[in-house]
């Protein structure tokens, strides 16, 4: 019989540490909640094979070209402080997060606006009787061509 209780305290005591360690990690604080990214995309593609390439720059110039085999975005370079904010001004002039084109094609353009893993707007042309506003062209090809640029 006294096997059994030593047994039964020890289990008793692994038991209430067991549950300390849980309560105390559970009381500790949250982590601050993360700032809400804004994410301006380029991307261009479709035709036979369906692919597209797509470049991305966040608020803070990081640049990230989109896998779509593993759905991610990869780290690609760090876009110049001047070009930064030339484009988040060139993108806000134009008023692209409110701007609706939905003309795809065959062969498709856009530009997207996204927060956190959101679409915001996108607009997108492509289709043979569509032309979109020459400032929105001009943009797609200054941005596409900049972010695209190698490191």
């Amino acid at each position: 019989m006294n096997n059994f209780n030593l047994f039964h305290k020890k289990t008793v005591q692994l038991f209430s540490s067991v549950a300390l360690i849980i309560v105390f990690n559970a009381c500790a604080s949250l982590p601050e909640a993360a700032p809400i990214v804004k994410r301006y995309c380029v991307g261009q593609g479709g035709g036979f094979t369906g692919d597209y390439t797509e470049f991305s720059f966040s608020d803070d110039g990081k640049v990230y070209k989109r896998d779509f085999v593993y759905d991610r975005d990869v780290y690609y370079k760090d876009l110049a402080p001047a070009d930064l904010e030339y484009f988040v001004n060139q993108i806000t002039e134009l008023g692209l997060e409110y701007e609706e084109i939905n003309q795809p094609g065959n062969i498709s353009k856009y530009i997207e606006i996204r927060e956190k893993e959101s679409s915001k707007n996108k607009i997108t042309w492509g289709a043979p009787n569509f032309n979109p506003p020459e400032p929105i062209e001009k943009l797609f090809k200054e941005l596409y061509k900049k972010l695209s640029e190698r490191p």
